[in-house]
């Protein structure tokens, strides 16, 4: 057998590149690289001249500007006049008829007239209240609080008992002429003094004049279990309830002037059986605003608790005012 000679034999490819033909592709790209850097740079350092305004406003050919052009409207033609009408032939003129007699109007029945509303006293006590003039109603109120007359309608007039002497018709015809003997001045108590009638009492009238019968005669007080009751604390909370509103809104308007003005004000009302009130005078106040207290009591003194069959009647009331 042939042997066969490895050494002349071509094992590379064609299309495979070598180690010189490597070389020398990077050798050229290198070159480029660095031929295409500084073109760049030196491109960029190169000053452009500035295009003047003229220069900025030129068209370029490519670009063509089109302008409209405006067209005429034609003229309207002129109308045609229109031709005259023919006149109308007049027409013979009619007579009016003559107007039918007009029926007499019947009389109107008169309205009956309607009788005017008798004006509540209570809703016009409360009108008067909330219309804003109690601030000139009652100056006088300090003077007439200074007078406490509950202690002389609630305590009896007499001391005690006192009995008449016996006697029969010819001792009234002696002693017809005779005096009652006056008033024990000097029991009279010696504390009374002021303005306030608290501290005086009466004192019994002594007679001989017997009664005009013949008969003895005695005068007693009443007993206790008869005597009267006062009026309830439930009836007096409830129309002071019901005039609330009157009230607060007299601390309302003074609540605008004032917004730091609140407390609690404690009232002593004297009530009357017809259900007036014959008295009203603070106790004490957390107000300080005597201008408002006064305007309170006026328009206290205008509450009517109502009609009842008790005795005068003193209640402490508790107002406590503070802002919504």
């Amino acid at each position: 057998m042939a042997t066969i000679n490895t050494a002349m034999l071509n094992l590379q490819l064609p299309w495979q590149s070598g180690e010189q033909a490597n070389k020398r592709y990077f050798i050229i790209l290198g070159i480029s690289l660095v031929i295409m850097l500084l073109l760049s740079v030196a491109v960029a350092l190169i000053p452009v001249p500035e295009l003047t305004r003229e220069e900025k406003e030129t068209l370029p050919p490519e670009l063509a500007r089109v302008i409209l052009e405006k067209q005429e409207l034609p003229k309207p033609e002129p109308k045609p006049e229109p031709e005259p009408k023919p006149e109308p032939e007049p027409k013979p003129e009619e007579k009016p008829p003559e107007p039918e007699p007009k029926p007499e109007p019947k009389p109107e029945p008169k309205p009956e007239p309607v009788a005017e509303p008798v004006p509540d006293l209570q809703k016009a006590r409360e009108k008067a209240a909330t219309s804003g003039l109690l601030q000139f109603q009652d100056d006088l109120a300090d003077m007439r609080d200074a007078l406490d007359t509950s202690s002389l309608s609630n305590q009896s007039l007499t001391r005690g008992q006192a009995t008449a002497a016996q006697t029969d018709r010819s001792v009234i015809a002696n002693r017809a002429a005779t005096s009652s003997g006056g008033i024990n001045v000097a029991e009279l108590s010696r504390d009374t003094g002021g303005v306030a009638l608290s501290g005086k009492e009466t004192t019994t009238v002594e007679s001989d004049l017997a009664s005009a019968q013949g008969k003895s005669a005695e005068a007693t007080a009443a007993p206790p279990g008869q005597s009267k009751g006062t009026r309830a604390d439930r009836q007096v909370r409830s129309v002071m309830d019901q005039n609330k509103g009157a009230i607060f809104a007299i601390y309302n308007r003074e609540l605008r002037q004032d917004p730091s003005l609140e407390g609690k004000v404690v009232v002593r009302l004297v009530i009357e059986p017809d259900g007036s009130v014959s008295s009203a005078s603070i106790v004490s106040s957390e107000l300080d605003n005597p201008t408002l207290e006064r305007k309170l009591l006026a328009r206290i003194r205008l509450i009517n608790f109502g009609s009842n069959d008790v005795v005068q009647t003193t209640v402490n009331y508790t107002l406590n005012f503070f802002p919504a």
